[in-house]
């Protein structure tokens, strides 16, 4: 049932955003460094009474290579921004009173990031603690008094002196420090430990009485121990009492307001851990039943649960879920039974905070605007705009469009997509298409645009179409969609990738004779895998994807959720060997005739950087056009501004030269020499580099 969505508010220049519409200027083609210095609000925090909304906002600082944080606030309508910290104020939480918050930030001759006090009216931070290690997730207790936070615990006096003297061979994945609960006593700033000991605390929440509290505790921090994390209760710094034993991995834990009912979320159902999409449970904490919510209604969709909060009353919870392209703000009774949409659209609803005065605040994001705050009024069911960051992006950017698009797969399977169209799109004529792959696997394509790995307003505006395909194995279409990848990979997967661009060629929309693909992570494993079962490509470009799966798997930083590609039911028997070499590219590279360019971090643990090596060197055997490129100090993804510029420059390069001919001219960071190249690049494009 769809109630609302109604947006109102003053148009507010924000000042944060540092760049100005002159008048008369028409709009311009995106560019490389216009693309990465989109600014994007965050981390949304209401002051309990509901009238002031903290926030966050992102800015591309390319003195300092890398996306800077500055804290904000602005009343709830949206008047009033004001800049609070220029950088940093993270974890934030309000005092009760609504008078203070607290935030986390790294100043001066700090040995570790600490919790600051500052007013709502602004002025000097205080800080609060003298902590020996980070604190993190911070949650001020409702009664007041204490500031609980997370911190590892210290190192023991043996192990210092072992790594001061650089004797420092440990036992690989050995817990020598333990993620611990906490609190601060917030007039003296005394520490005191709530909850630690042989285990690590993965999430908490605080009740009513400001000494209830909830939290998982994992036998690791490792992502393999998820699944044995269990939720447990105590009353201050008393006997802890485990609520939960089970294996659902339990996550996202949240306190009523009464401490009697907790909620979390996990990829659960029917009493047990499975392949399904994420789902939301309530557990009683006294006769320790739990309940899940909302998906058991008959018209519920297949969605997947991203984030959940109590009502202030406790009688209802707010959640996001994932809908296929969408992802949507809802409600639904404690108690289970019907739930109601409150926002929807185009769009994806995140980062949800509900305040004690009942008033929520979110982000949205579109295919039209990066990320903005809104403010959400649950009693006239009407949504008011609080940041204006991307308000002027139409008019200083000519900006793709993009849609949903639906087919049905050869073998009757129901599928949705997106479409970004070039920018001057002509009716009946086809396009240069680049197929985009998500990654995770377990992760779904939402309308989005902004994306600088994906370089949609880039290649729209050099006349190429991109499809982003959700292909059977992802999220939000419902749990058998899911379990698409259960006992082999690419059962179902790249056809269903295939069978979108067959689609839009059907449609005339694409050109069947300049095709491209490109992936990151998951998105990577699809491109190798389409690389070596197909020619139907003119490009590729593979980021940190896997080609050997048997030693991707061992060597990963995670094994979890990825036991059912390789398992057939029922789980916990011996993995099929076949399925991991059916499903690895290595062994297929003979037949791969497509140019394949290569990226990943130096650093990766999730996908060690060996894949991308062996890919490289593979196809640079078998005479094959490839290049790599390693990124130093980069794990998974990339965080500092040259290398993700790196990227977008060398991918526009690489599929602009092989699907339309054109010649691209790199983007240089707002600092260099602006001569449109690299300083040691050639007129015809950079050297080898693929020994980076």
């Amino acid at each position: 049932m769809i109630l609302m969505l109604s947006v109102c508010a003053p148009v507010i220049t924000h000042a944060a955003n540092p760049a100005t519409v002159q008048a008369e200027t028409p709009p311009k083609a995106m560019t490389a460094v216009d693309l990465l210095s989109l600014q994007r609000a965050s981390d949304p925090r209401l002051s309990p009474d509901g009238r002031v909304v903290l926030y966050r906002v992102s800015t591309s600082d390319w003195k300092k290579n890398r996306v800077t944080l500055s804290l904000w606030r602005a009343n709830a309508d949206g008047s009033e921004p004001r800049l609070m910290v220029d950088e940093g104020g993270g974890d934030l939480s309000w005092s009760p009173d609504s008078r203070r918050f607290a935030f986390v930030a790294r100043r001066g001759e700090d040995k570790a990031s600490q919790i600051y006090l500052m007013s709502v009216d602004g002025g000097e931070a205080r800080r609060l603690t003298d902590s020996a290690q980070n604190v993190s997730d911070l949650r001020w207790s409702p009664d007041g008094r204490f500031i609980y936070f997370t911190a590892r615990s210290p190192e023991t006096k043996a192990d210092k002196k072992r790594l001061s003297e650089k004797d420092d061979m440990f036992a690989f994945e050995d817990a020598r420090t333990r993620t611990q609960l906490r609190r601060a006593d917030v007039v003296t700033g005394k520490l005191q430990t709530v909850a630690g000991g042989d285990f690590d605390v993965k999430s908490y929440d605080v009740a009513a009485d400001g000494e209830t509290v909830a939290y998982v505790r994992a036998p690791s921090r490792l992502l393999d121990d998820g699944p044995f994390g269990e939720v447990w209760w105590q009353s201050g710094t008393g006997k802890a009492r485990q609520l939960t034993d089970n294996n659902y991995g339990e996550s996202g834990v949240k306190l009523s307001p009464d401490g009697r009912t907790v909620l979390f979320l996990a990829n659960a159902k029917d009493g047990a851990y499975g392949t399904v999409n994420r789902n939301l449970f309530a557990l009683n904490t006294e006769t320790k039943a739990v309940a899940e919510l909302g998906t058991r209604a008959t018209d519920a969709p297949g969605w997947e649960i991203e984030s959940a909060a109590f009502a202030p009353d406790g009688k209802s919870v707010y959640f996001t879920a994932n809908e296929g392209v969408r992802a949507t703000l809802n409600r639904v009774p404690v108690t289970g039974g019907a739930w109601q949409t409150l926002v929807t659209g185009d769009s994806v609803v995140s980062d949800v905070d509900v305040s004690a005065s009942g008033r929520l605040a979110y982000i949205q994001s579109s295919a039209t605007s990066p990320a903005e705050l809104f403010t959400f009024d649950p009693r006239r069911l009407q949504s008011t705009q609080v940041t204006h960051l991307s308000d002027d992006l139409k008019t200083r950017f000519r900006l793709p469009r993009q849609e949903a698009l639906r087919w049905v797969a050869p073998d009757g399977q129901a599928l949705e997509g997106l479409v970004t169209y070039p920018l001057d799109y002509v009716p009946g004529k086809a396009y240069p298409l680049v197929v985009q792959n998500h990654g995770g696997p377990r992760s779904v394509d939402q309308f989005n645009i902004f994306s600088y790995g994906r370089l949609n307003p880039l290649l729209a505006a050099r006349g190429i179409m991109t499809l982003s395909v959700n292909y059977r194995g992802g999220t939000a279409y419902g749990d058998t969609f899911l379990q698409g990848m259960n006992g082999g990979y690419f059962k179902y997967a790249d056809k269903d990738v295939l069978s979108g661009i067959d689609e839009l060629i059907r449609r005339g929309l694409a050109d069947p004779e300049r095709l491209g693909v490109m992936g990151w992570s998951a998105g990577g494993h699809m491109t190798n895998r389409l690389i070596t079962t197909t020619d139907r490509f003119k490009a590729a470009a593979s980021g940190a994807g896997t080609v050997d799966w048997t030693s991707m798997y061992l060597t990963s930083d995670t094994r979890w959720q990825r036991q059912e590609w390789f398992i057939t039911p029922p789980y916990g028997t011996s993995a099929r060997r076949d399925l991991y070499e059916e499903y690895s590219a290595l062994s297929r590279l003979d037949k791969v005739t497509t140019p394949t360019l290569i990226m990943a971090g130096a650093e990766d643990d999730r996908v060690p950087t060996a894949q991308s090596i062996m890919l490289y060197r593979s196809l640079k055997a078998l005479g094959v056009e490839t290049e790599l490129y390693l990124a130093p100090r980069e794990p998974h993804n990339f965080a500092e501004l040259r290398h993700r510029l790196f990227q977008v420059n060398k991918h526009m390069d690489w599929f602009l030269s092989r699907l339309t001919g054109q010649d691209y001219l790199w983007d240089k960071a707002p600092d260099s020499k602006a001569d449109g190249r690299r300083e040691d690049e050639e007129e015809d494009g950079p050297e080898d580099a693929s020994m980076r």
